[in-house]
């Protein structure tokens, strides 16, 4: 391993371990791998052809339920699932590497809408699938699914705003109930999309994906094509190829999805026994839906507080 790349995670998992799982998995020898990614509830490594994602934590159990469904897809709508597997109270699971640059890298508008053709092709894909064995969340529960926690960690004033606002959001929820439910990816921008030769994308990262509001997963990627201002086209080849809502409806869960994406954070953090349940991403999340209930749902992202 190079010096540049982050440490093995000894303290959580055997490096020999793992290298011994993944070998027999492939039936094959592997070398030392290359740490993609190292955060306090997981390692992702590739090892030669494969890439290993070992969850100390598993906060997403569904993650084989969810491949499961993108490999009835034609074609497969994420790298195939190799192996999985329960070791000590953790989740391990073996994908197969795609070679290719990712959207992020290539820098363009174009791989931003190549993005969100895939997107919307696998979700209009998976809507007319079975996906009873997955977590739900429908859509008319957003608007007051904060309210159901404790935010006396949060500011007053934004808590009063969402109190103050939930007439209006129930609003935006009863009209995007129409849609049909399918995967909702709360992680799609840039670096999570590998650009194949052929220009098709393919989307990774799919272990959060729930069932929820399609439209949701737009919010990373559109603030990606926020930065090249191309806002209007990625959001046109999204709708083009879902064919299901248009841009009103797109508006409405943009103002909706950081209250989601709020509530997820508090749950996750309480999951890993962390003492504060996000509040600083709560309260960033609560001013974006609050910016964008008064200045356009598609004119303010996370990214532009993050920079404030």
């Amino acid at each position: 391993m190079t010096n540049d790349q982050p440490a093995w995670p000894i303290e959580h998992i055997a490096l020999d371990a793992a290298s011994r799982w993944v070998a027999s998995a492939c039936a094959c020898e592997v070398d030392t791998p290359e740490i993609l990614r190292t955060k306090r509830w997981g390692v992702t490594a590739r090892f030669g052809s494969v890439v290993l994602k070992a969850s100390f934590t598993p906060l997403f159990p569904q993650v084989i339920d969810v491949h499961d469904l993108l490999e009835k897809i034609v074609p497969e709508g994420a790298p195939r699932l190799i192996a999985s597997e329960m070791v000590n109270g953790q989740l391990w699971t073996l994908f197969e590497h795609l070679q290719g640059a990712t959207a992020e890298e290539i820098g363009t508008p174009g791989a931003l809408e190549a993005t969100a053709r895939e997107l919307a092709r696998v979700q209009a894909a998976v809507a007319k699938l079975d996906l009873t064995r997955l977590p739900v969340l429908d859509v008319r529960r957003v608007p007051g699914i904060l309210l159901e926690d404790d935010l006396s960690d949060l500011p007053v004033e934004l808590v009063q705003w969402l109190r103050d606002a939930q007439p209006a959001l129930q609003l935006d929820a009863d009209a995007l109930a129409d849609i049909p439910p399918s995967f909702d990816h709360p992680d799609v921008n840039g670096s999570n999309a590998i650009i194949l030769d052929d220009g098709r994308a393919i989307l990774i990262d799919w272990e959060e994906a729930t069932v929820g509001c399609p439209l949701f997963s737009l919010d990373r990627l559109l603030s990606d094509a926020h930065e090249l201002s191309a806002v209007e086209t990625v959001t046109e080849a999204y709708l083009d190829t879902l064919r299901m809502g248009g841009l009103e409806q797109v508006e409405r869960a943009m103002r909706l999805v950081p209250l989601k994406l709020a509530h997820e954070s508090r749950a996750y953090a309480r999951a890993l026994g962390w003492p504060h349940p996000h509040t600083r991403l709560t309260t960033l999340l609560l001013e974006l839906a609050q910016r964008r209930s008064m200045d356009g749902p598609l004119n303010t992202w996370l990214s532009d507080l993050l920079a404030s």
